[in-house]
């Protein structure tokens, strides 16, 4: 059988599904629509690490295999009948994701307590239960997507999300899950704060045209104007862009961020290296990062600049002991800030973000207000703060130092939220905190 690029696609994000802890052994599978409009879709039963592209049956669009010789899954029907109702969707994936499950087991929507909902719709919701692999079932996810959802919850079995590619609906996965965890950490210490109806009509909006395939706000730069970078500035701004690529990997694997969510800057002069909006961290080369001027101008590199250029310009521009910002959406932290509270020192390596780690308030991602909120909240004391409802900002003289704070914000987050669960937290009182970071100011051995 020759193979098709569908069918490499659901081997490869099967292997991935896997890895990313999003399934257990066989369960979950992804299909994926061919522009013939056949349906290529994981094999029934079998291990994900054997699945090679040849494995991968072929369906048309009514269910009936037409190539292959595996056994197609068994949720076929909910794959194919999901394909024909929503012609917006090019691929599906379903698994078995472990805090979205939770979510499913009570029957109870996901809330809106993260802004990465509007990845999926204004909550998760959940699709009545009905045994696997049937028409019933099938019906009742259909149902439940409409027109208006991305994904949804499958009572006491699990997690069904959709996207015009193979790389979308995957990233809709990682993103019900993640929203998952932060809604179920939250809620296991506290009161999640969930975003308002008319700020989840702006993000829908605005999540219709998220990453690369969006038209820019201003033109990409001009190799020949007035605003062109000169060569040996740009080499100069090498080992910045280099260390944009690198810790953006690292933020990824050490599990600080999810899909493309985050964004890393690092100031020379009066130039910034910052991560390109909407573009998977494994795939960013040092040549892929653009520049802008410390108003935001974007002046060189082919990648528009992250939306969040704002926010990080602006704190670039403010704090001249920070050469570095780096934003992610890591999962500890980001509970403490869908519960808008500040993390106090219940740890002595809080030092390195302050005395605590403050929250700043909610605005819409990539806006002046949430540029504005985050400088306020960082001030002149603190190297890290908290976004309501979104995530971390951490600066540092350089991408290795805020990387750095990024890291201990999201182990301190850790530790109290682990202590919260089974006590009440013992707090350093405030002039050990200001002992430690007199003792901070001079961490390292560079100094």
């Amino acid at each position: 059988m020759t193979v098709n690029e569908p069918q490499r696609l659901v081997s490869t994000l099967g292997k991935r599904m896997l890895a990313d802890g999003l399934t257990k052994g066989t369960g979950g599978n992804i299909s994926v629509r061919a522009d013939d409009g056949t349906v290529a879709i994981s094999p029934s039963g079998m291990p994900y690490e054997e699945i090679e592209p040849e494995d991968v049956p072929i369906l048309d669009i009514d269910g009936e295999r037409v190539a292959g010789d595996r056994k197609p899954s068994s949720e076929f029907r909910m794959h194919t009948d999901v394909l024909r109702q929503r012609e917006d969707v090019g691929a599906v994936v379903h698994n078995h994701s472990p805090y979205a499950s939770t979510f499913a087991s009570i029957d109870e929507p996901v809330g809106p307590s993260h802004y990465l909902i509007a990845f999926i719709g204004d909550e998760i919701p959940v699709a009545s239960y009905e045994t696997y692999g049937t028409a019933e079932l099938a019906d009742v996810a259909v149902e439940t997507l409409g027109d208006d959802y991305n994904a949804c919850l499958l009572e006491n079995h699990g997690v069904l999300a959709t996207g015009a590619t193979a790389e979308e609906a995957y990233e809709v996965a990682l993103m019900v899950e993640y929203c998952a965890r932060i809604h179920y950490q939250a809620r296991s210490v506290g009161e999640p704060s969930l975003l308002p109806d008319e700020e989840i009509d702006t993000l829908l909006d605005r999540f219709a045209d998220y990453g690369q395939t969006q038209s820019a706000d201003e033109d990409g730069p001009d190799p020949t104007g007035e605003n062109r970078v000169p060569a040996d500035r740009l080499s100069d701004l090498a080992s910045h862009r280099s260390a944009v690529s690198e810790f953006g990997r690292e933020m990824l694997h050490q599990g600080l961020t999810e899909g493309t969510g985050g964004n890393i800057s690092a100031q020379a002069d009066d130039l910034v290296a910052i991560s390109p909006s909407g573009m998977p961290y494994d795939e960013i080369e040092s040549e892929d990062v653009p520049v802008v001027t410390l108003d935001g101008e974007w002046v060189a590199g082919d990648r528009k600049p992250s939306s969040e250029v704002r926010m990080h310009t602006g704190i670039l521009r403010e704090r001249e002991d920070a050469g570095a910002v780096v934003h992610n959406h890591s999962p500890y932290a980001s509970t403490f800030a869908s519960l808008g509270e500040p993390i106090p020192a219940s740890h002595y390596l809080i030092a390195f973000a302050g005395d605590e780690i403050p929250v700043a308030g909610y605005e819409t991602y990539g806006t002046q207000g949430l540029a504005d909120l985050a400088l306020e909240a960082l001030g002149d004391d603190y190297n890290a703060c908290l976004l309501e409802n979104h995530g971390v900002v951490a600066v540092g003289d350089s991408v290795a130092e805020a990387y750095e704070v990024a890291l201990m914000v999201e182990y301190c987050a850790r530790i109290h939220y682990q202590a919260l669960n089974i006590g009440e937290p013992s707090l350093l009182p405030d002039e050990e905190i200001d002992t430690l970071l007199d003792r901070f100011a001079d961490y390292g051995q560079d100094h």
